[in-house]
């Protein structure tokens, strides 16, 4: 390749030296001497650097790998470009790499295998600027609507109606029974009343104990010869009522007082306050009996266990009754039971 090149600037020069005329159109001798000089220092300077093109391309086909990152280098534009009285066999033109600018383009060559897969790249910032954009909606059916709950989500409250077997009109019975406690004369057992239920359901029973080392329940009995509104209820035992008031959750006994803090709340039933005699052994709690109390049906025999004395109130200046003015010594004291 080297001698075809050289072979066509040797041409080249004849061609020009033959073309060298003055303005007569004669031949200019002076001007075709100075050009055959030209060409003569060029051809020898084109055969030195044919010289050092052949001795560099032996010396890269012995090295191909770091001729390959020799030309690589030579691609990246840090030399400038080639001005215009450089010679066109310099170190950065394609005659250096051994191409051939003058040949026909050949076809391209086949595709070459893919590169290995470089590194992973960093992780990148969490979305603490940023929020996602909102899911579209779902286009499944939707639940059919439920009706409302006539129990409330609270799940209502419980309580209990003393002296009577059934509820009032505004809640639900749950169960029916005999009012229940510990004797009057004991110093032990329970301390309130129970409402016990009209037909009891045993696990594996001891009979014939004889009461030791047991805790006893007696019937409730009303004590009431005293008041003569209730003579008749006298010495009979008390029913009671267990009810469910739905969708009220919140209780309140009220003492001394028969009528609900405001209309918010519902009356369940009013009546008066009972509880244990003042001076017997044992003692239990102040309840709320209804104002139209009933009595167990056949059960007028002066048993005398669990008792239910009406209640009233104490008054004075010595500190240890109630303030006197608003409460009457004497004076029965009322109830009522409230929800919400």
């Amino acid at each position: 390749m080297a001698a075809s090149w050289l072979s066509a600037l040797i041409l080249t020069a004849i061609i020009c030296s033959s073309m060298v005329y003055d303005a007569n159109g004669y031949p200019n001798q002076k001007e075709e001497e100075e050009v055959k000089r030209i060409v003569e220092k060029e051809l020898r300077e084109l055969k030195d650097r044919l010289q050092e093109l052949e001795r560099r391309s032996a010396w890269e086909l012995e090295n191909s790998e770091s001729s390959r990152k020799r030309r690589n280098a030579d691609k990246q534009d840090t030399h400038g470009p080639i001005g215009n009285d450089a010679s066109p066999l310099g170190p950065f033109t394609p005659f250096y790499s051994g191409q051939c600018f003058l040949c026909p383009v050949g076809a391209p060559g086949p595709r070459g295998p893919p590169g290995p897969s470089g590194t992973s790249g960093r992780d990148g910032r969490d979305g603490r600027d940023w929020s996602g954009c909102g899911g579209s909606n779902g286009d499944g059916p939707t639940d059919p609507e439920e009706p409302p709950s006539t129990n409330g989500s609270s799940g209502g409250t419980v309580f209990v109606r003393w002296g009577r077997s059934e509820c009032p009109s505004t809640s639900e019975l749950v169960y029916s029974g005999t009012a229940g406690g510990a004797h009057y004369t004991h110093k032990g057992s329970g301390s309130n009343y129970l409402c016990m239920p009209e037909e009891p359901i045993y696990d594996e029973p001891q009979a014939g104990t004889s009461g030791q080392n047991r805790a006893l329940v007696y019937g409730a009995e009303y004590e009431m010869n005293t008041y003569a509104q209730w003579n008749h209820l006298h010495d009979n035992n008390v029913p009671c009522a267990v009810c469910w008031a739905p969708s009220r959750p919140s209780l309140l006994m009220i003492p001394a007082r028969n009528v609900c803090p405001d209309s918010e709340w519902t009356t369940e039933y009013s009546g008066y306050l009972v509880g244990a005699y003042y001076n017997h052994e044992g003692r239990t709690q102040f309840v709320c009996m209804d104002k139209t109390p009933e009595v167990v049906s056949r059960s007028s025999h002066n048993a005398n266990g669990a008792l239910f004395y009406v209640a009233e109130g104490r008054c004075g200046s010595s500190g240890s009754g109630l303030p006197c003015g608003p409460y009457v010594e004497g004076n029965e004291l009322t109830c009522a039971v409230c929800t919400r």
